[in-house]
């Protein structure tokens, strides 16, 4: 996965599958934010609330969040 970091943070490029592409899609309609502002916006908000990902549906909660 490509990425560069500079002072405002790291740019990733990813490809998603056409169902994740169209499930982002609408997420992004419905909220009215961009794409990249919506995946930005989960991507941020799973990494807070889950320290890790053992496989796809199986999460482990962070300690120290807020919200379990």
């Amino acid at each position: 996965m490509p990425a560069h970091v500079d002072k405002k943070g790291m740019s990733v490029l990813l490809r998603l599958s056409p169902e994740m592409t169209d499930m982002l899609s609408k997420a992004a309609e419905r909220s009215g934010r961009s794409n990249t502002k919506e995946a930005l916006l989960r991507l941020e908000d799973h990494l807070t609330y889950f320290t890790d990902l053992a496989t796809a549906g199986r999460r482990f909660i962070a300690e120290d969040s807020e919200q379990n």
